[in-house]
């Protein structure tokens, strides 16, 4: 899910916001550079994805070939 949608899911339930950003799941670097004006809602529910959705950098390791 895109982060700007995530947060309009987060900023417009009815529900426990808390419940609903732990069930969604977003890009981890289109997360890293969202950013919101202080003090509204949108940086709350920024906020709550960024504590959800901690993820560690992808390493990605080549197989090398040791039969030559």
């Amino acid at each position: 899910m895109k982060v700007s949608d995530a947060i309009k899911a987060i900023v417009t339930s009815y529900g426990d916001i808390d419940l609903v950003a732990r069930s969604i799941v977003v890009d981890a670097r289109e997360l890293a550079k969202a950013t919101a004006e202080p003090d509204t809602a949108e940086a709350v529910a920024l906020a709550l994805l960024k504590k959800y959705n901690v993820t560690a950098p992808v390493v990605v390791i080549e197989e090398v070939d040791t039969t030559e």
